[in-house]
């Protein structure tokens, strides 16, 4: 027997197999309507004011210089 024949022809029967069961279990799932995309795009989450002021501090934190244990990294 031809053997890398029967392991190309093998591979091949496996992956053709693989496709057909993936898309059969993909056509069962549905993407959600674009009426229902537009809707919750329009009424998203609006970050809260406490949250914008966290972000500010939180940036005013990493201007601070770093301890001074920290050292750079220099080759000796």
């Amino acid at each position: 027997m031809n053997w890398p024949l029967f392991w190309a022809l093998t591979l091949t029967f496996g992956f053709i197999v693989g496709n057909i069961m993936l898309v059969k279990h993909s056509a069962k799932q549905r993407m959600p309507s674009l009426k229902d995309h537009q809707q919750t795009a329009d009424v998203g989450p609006q970050p809260s004011p406490t949250k914008l002021m966290a972000a500010d501090t939180l940036n005013d934190k990493a201007k601070i210089t770093p301890p001074r244990d920290q050292t750079p990294n220099t080759p000796e």
